[in-house]
């Protein structure tokens, strides 16, 4: 219940403003140059794009617009434009995806396509100064099969594919150490599932530069729940041909304390070939609705690798803060931690702050995937790109 009562997720579900093709009149402006300029101004906020999806989606007739089209003008805000533009598009290439596989197009399970941006920069004593950005998107393929859909994205990519998404407990948008992220693409298929069991396999590739293939199962079981209490363990196969197989095991048990503070702990740990010994991560976080979007967690976490050098890797604390920018299009968070790393037994453990600032602009219809502060990430790697 307290799981999937957050004002956001609510707020997420709300259907976004769709057109439907209509004739364009002969005093409708066209894009003028300022129109045009904000369009590049939005990709360029960005940083990234996704491919030219959408060049070989089938051409509205003569003086309709586009199904996929979202209608704008030239006062609009720029946050407005931007969501506009990246559902646009992503609109479009679920259309020419799901075409590949032959069948009419389905308009309506493209207009469905979902994603987030998210872009951010932190600072630590240990690590300096680094930033990030991220891109998911997650959209169905009618044409292939019901359980079939699609997702793109950049992101974490051992994250992603060891299901190891949850970044120390907290899924933020902030950098941790050995960040490799990479642009990530694929195929997802549901599995029959029950309500105490789901699963799923992804097949995608990874990097532009070397692309690299991998598969991964996931298993998700609710051994527990009542009222106050949900008990559940997840587990992960997964293989790549550049690292091999591995497998990650997770365990979390979350207690709902008040109707606006949650308390989860959490274990998970993941072997295989590259790990030294079992990578591994506790964790104990209380989260706090503020209302109106507005939520603060606070974590006391540890992790390292079991026949690494130095096993225990860090330990220490972080708050994170979420606050609504402009409600239900874009949020921002502000991180404070304070840590105690090591990575070589010879040097003497030293404490390290941490703070960072990020921005999140969701987009498309549907559940977007959760942020640490607003609603706990018991499932966020089910969800785009690395999860759709």
């Amino acid at each position: 219940m307290m799981i999937g009562m957050t004002a956001r997720r609510a707020d997420r579900e709300k259907p976004v403003r769709r057109p439907v093709a209509h004739e364009a009149g002969p005093n409708d402006p066209g894009p003028t140059a300022r129109h045009l300029a904000r369009r590049a101004l939005a990709l360029l906020w960005l940083g990234c794009c996704l491919p030219a999806a959408g060049a070989e989606t089938p051409d509205a007739p003569p003086g309709l617009l586009h199904p996929c089209q979202l209608p704008t003008s030239e006062d609009e805000p720029l946050v407005d434009e931007t969501q506009a533009l990246l559902e646009e598009t992503g609109c479009r290439a679920a259309l020419w995806l799901d075409g590949l596989f032959g069948g009419e197009a389905q308009i309506r399970s493209a207009q469905r396509t979902s994603g987030y941006v998210e872009s951010s920069v932190s600072y630590t004593q240990f690590d300096g100064f680094d930033t990030r950005t991220r891109l998911r998107v997650r959209f169905d393929l009618p044409n292939l099969k019901e359980r079939v859909s699609a997702f793109f994205g950049r992101d974490d990519e051992d994250d992603f594919i060891r299901d190891r998404t949850e970044a120390f407990g907290l899924r933020s948008q902030f950098p941790t150490l050995a960040d490799r992220d990479e642009w990530l693409a694929g195929l997802g298929y549901g599995l029959p599932s029950s309500e105490r069991l789901q699963a799923d396999v992804k097949v995608g590739a990874a990097s532009l530069r070397e692309p690299r293939a991998f598969v991964r199962m996931r298993l998700h079981y609710n051994a527990w729940s009542d009222y106050q209490n949900l008990v559940y363990v997840r587990a992960t196969p997964f293989w790549q041909t550049r690292d091999g197989i591995g497998l990650t095991l997770g365990v979390d048990y979350n207690h709902v304390l008040t109707p606006s503070l949650l308390l989860r702990v959490t274990e998970v740990g993941t072997i295989s070939d590259i790990t030294r010994g079992v990578d591994w991560l506790s964790a104990v976080i209380l989260y706090q609705n503020l209302r109106d979007e507005r939520a603060i967690a606070y974590q006391l976490f540890a992790r390292g690798e079991t026949d690494a050098p130095e096993p225990l890797f860090e330990y220490g604390g972080r708050t994170i803060y979420r606050q609504p920018l402009i409600p239900a299009k874009l949020y921002g968070e502000l991180v404070l931690g304070y840590s105690w790393p090591r990575d070589d037994p010879a040097v003497k453990r030293e404490g390290s702050y941490e703070i960072g600032f990020g921005l999140e602009l969701p987009f498309g219809r549907g559940t977007h995937p959760a942020a640490p502060a607003a609603t706990p990430p018991a499932d966020r790697s089910a969800e785009p790109p690395p999860d759709p």
